[in-house]
């Protein structure tokens, strides 16, 4: 079995889809080795992850009309290089691990992941008529693809129910926390702290300041805990650019309504860099995450990896990840939000617990068991194959 397997986003390893390719791509190589695999790119990848000699790192280079423009040569990547090199190559199976699903495929069988489907359900996300037409281009494409990963039960639900693909076409694969998050040690917190001039107790936002991401209801959560707690030490840390705010519909600028309340000096918003990243999930009194939609939510399973205690929305998939292990709640209701936080500063008992039960949830989910299923997925698309074919 041959696997054309499309790695382009592995160029952005930070982001969520970067992390399932680099986290899939090394436990496949792990389980079964002798899988072939073409793990095509426009480029040279810098960050990668160490792969058995079954797995081929190929470049297919774009034409250089295509590369004048970012859009465009990401469209002509999908739709035309990377099926073609996948024809070229002579696969069995051609993998897109994110929403973009070529139309044509040459006949080869074609598996996609779908993430999320977050432009088909929230507007904002497909406002332009650039954007419109692309996720008109690849819900098409995905309704001709062969077999869909969805990343949640809800996730499945929602492919069914956005796109009208049967819900027999969808298999369910969870992702799992990077192998490397895990508790840093009192002294690597206590650096950290004091690095980033953390001197009292302080919630932690980790996972993008999109709209979806509700972080102005997030900020009028901490008014409140902040006006309640009584502690001048508190602090919320929102990580991200700043830069980002205002800059565009889809990140809204929320410091006027931390100045309105009062609690701009009490905000830290700032990058975070992948060495301080388990150090500070774990250094967190609270980690707090209020998103609207998730395909899954790793960032609230990264917190649990990392031992910190966890209040989280109730919200489309993130039940289904953080279970009993944290304390759910109605992102839209501040004073419900706002009261699980106080909660969780003020109990140490609690916050203990909650550590402990994240800890124990997050070992649920693991890359060797996403990327078995995966393998099995891949098995009965060729098996099917094998079958229609005689």
């Amino acid at each position: 079995m041959r696997i054309a397997f499309n790695a382009e986003l592995l160029s952005e390893p930070r982001t969520g889809t970067g992390r399932y390719v680099y986290n899939l791509l090394s436990a496949l190589g792990r389980l079964d080795p002798l899988v072939e695999y073409d793990i095509l790119s426009t480029h040279e990848l810098v960050e990668r992850p160490e792969t058995p000699p079954s797995m081929r790192w190929k470049t297919a280079p774009m034409p250089k009309l295509t590369t004048q423009r970012a859009g465009l040569e990401k469209l002509y990547w999908e739709q035309r290089t990377f099926p073609r090199a996948a024809h070229q190559a002579n696969a069995d199976l051609l993998h897109v691990p994110y929403f973009a699903p070529p139309l044509r495929t040459s006949g080869i069988p074609s598996l996609v992941t779908i993430l999320d489907v977050i432009p088909q359900r929230l507007p904002v996300y497909r406002a332009s008529s650039t954007k419109q037409f692309y996720n008109q281009l690849i819900s098409r494409s995905a309704r001709r693809a062969t077999t869909i990963i969805a990343i949640s039960n809800h996730g499945k639900q929602d492919i069914v129910d956005t796109l009208g693909i049967p819900a027999d076409r969808i298999s369910v694969t969870y992702l799992a926390p990077d192998p490397r998050l895990r508790p840093a040690s009192t002294e690597a917190q206590q650096d950290l702290r004091h690095r980033l001039r953390l001197n009292g107790p302080f919630i932690l936002n980790i996972g993008g300041m999109d709209i979806r991401k509700n972080i102005a209801g997030l900020i009028e959560a901490f008014a409140e805990v902040y006006r309640q707690l009584g502690n001048p030490d508190l602090r919320l840390f929102i990580a991200g650019n700043p830069a980002k705010l205002g800059s565009d519909v889809i990140f809204p600028d929320w410091r006027p309504l931390a100045e309105e309340l009062g609690v701009t000096d009490k905000l830290i918003c700032a990058s975070v860099t992948e060495p301080d990243l388990a150090t500070l999930y774990s250094a967190a009194d609270c980690f707090v995450f209020t998103s609207l939609y998730e395909g899954f939510g790793l960032t609230p399973l990264e917190a649990m990896a990392c031992g910190a205690p966890v209040v989280c929305s109730d919200m489309t998939s993130l039940p289904e990840v953080v279970g009993e292990a944290g304390l759910l709640v109605d992102p839209l209701d501040i004073r419900a939000l706002s009261a699980a936080i106080l909660e969780v500063l003020r109990t140490p008992a609690l916050a203990q617990e909650l550590r402990r039960k994240g800890l124990e949830q997050a070992t649920r989910f693991t890359w060797d068991r996403t990327a078995s299923e995966t393998l099995a997925v891949y098995r009965e698309v060729m098996s099917s194959a094998a079958r229609n074919s005689h």
